[in-house]
């Protein structure tokens, strides 16, 4: 098996989230598996939304959570966007739109 950990680098948004999210055991929690998951598996820890941006998302059933991050190839980072609560579908891809932008601009 291989050891190699992926180093973690967050979004201001994300920074901000987490900081928020601390107050919350349960989502804290959760967080804390998802990210530990995409330290340890790299891109493999989540589902692959944008091939050419590389942009992944994990996602967790109780609560309903969706976080998401960018493989970036050439240094073997992951930048971690921002997470949110299951929202409409609408909502979702409001936010993927987002995300795509900011990987692009990285």
């Amino acid at each position: 098996m291989n050891n190699a950990m992926f180093k973690l680098v967050f979004d201001d948004v994300m920074v901000k989230q987490l900081k928020k999210a601390a107050k919350n055991s349960q989502v804290k929690q959760i967080l804390t598996k998802m990210l530990d998951k995409i330290e340890e598996l790299g891109p493999d820890a989540g589902k692959l939304l944008d091939s050419k941006l590389f942009i992944y998302e994990v996602k967790s059933k109780h609560p309903p959570i969706r976080l998401y991050f960018k493989h970036n190839l050439s240094t073997n980072e992951i930048y971690v966007f921002e997470y949110e609560a299951k929202t409409s579908e609408k909502e979702q891809q409001k936010t993927i739109g987002k995300i795509r932008k900011k990987a692009s601009e990285t």
